[in-house]
Parts: structure tokens; sequence; C-alpha cells
């Protein structure tokens, strides 16, 4: 069982690009006259549709209250990747700490804004009391 989100594009070669360079995400099918792409990184499927239906009108940003999570163990060289191109970071790398059953857990995360104004958080878990 998995889940998966859509995101609409209004530009969808746009899109698919900074998803597959900037992000790493593979593509697993991809219907170009249809103008839709499925991808995947690390387990988090997300399918990019230019024109999707929504419930509302389309606004930039489009993803306002939603962020997609994806869990890597290699968020750090996403970060550098995602400098090096230029896209809009929402939040810099920051390391998270917090106390869970006794021991203390952390991870570094980042926050980046696709085209479309969808952000996407790249978390690495650090080692235990690091």
């Amino acid at each position: 069982m998995s889940c998966g989100v859509e995101l609409a594009c209004a530009g969808f070669a746009r899109s698919l690009r900074f998803y597959t360079d900037v992000l790493g995400f593979a593509t697993m099918r991809y219907a170009p006259t249809e103008r839709w792409a499925e991808l995947e990184r690390d387990g988090v499927v997300v399918e990019l549709r230019e024109g999707a239906e929504a419930t509302g009108g389309l606004e930039y940003p489009f993803g306002r209250g939603v962020t997609l999570v994806v869990w890597s163990q290699d968020a750090e060289a996403v970060y550098a990747g995602v400098q090096a191109y230029g896209a809009r970071l929402y939040k810099q790398m920051t390391e998270v700490w917090r106390d869970e059953d006794g021991r203390r857990v952390g991870h570094s995360a980042f926050e980046v804004m696709d085209p479309d104004g969808f952000l996407v958080r790249f978390c690495q878990a650090l080692r235990p009391g690091a």
C-alpha cells in the first residue's frame, strides 16, 4: 500500500525538469501528449499534470497549506543541487532535535518551492546524539 500526490502545474515541461533534474525524482510513467508524468523518489510518488482539475481556482502559489515531505538518505546532496540551480528556498537547511522515548533524535531538513508554489521538504535522519 502506498500514497501519492497529483500536483497541478502551469508548465508541464518546466515542472518535469525541476522534479527530475533538480530534485532527483525518477520518471516511472510518462505521457507527453497528455502533459502527465508519474515520478518517484525515496518511496514518494508524485504525479504532475498540466491543467489538472482543482476544487477551486488555481492561482500562484498552488500549494498553499500543503507540504510534500521526502525522507532521503542524501538530503544534503539535494540541498546542494537546489542551491546550485538557484531554486527558491523556503527554509534553509536546519537541524531539528527532540526527545523521543527518553532518547535524543534528530533530522536535518530544508524546504524548497517548486515552480508552481508547492513546498517540498527534504529530511534526513541524524545519528542519535550527533
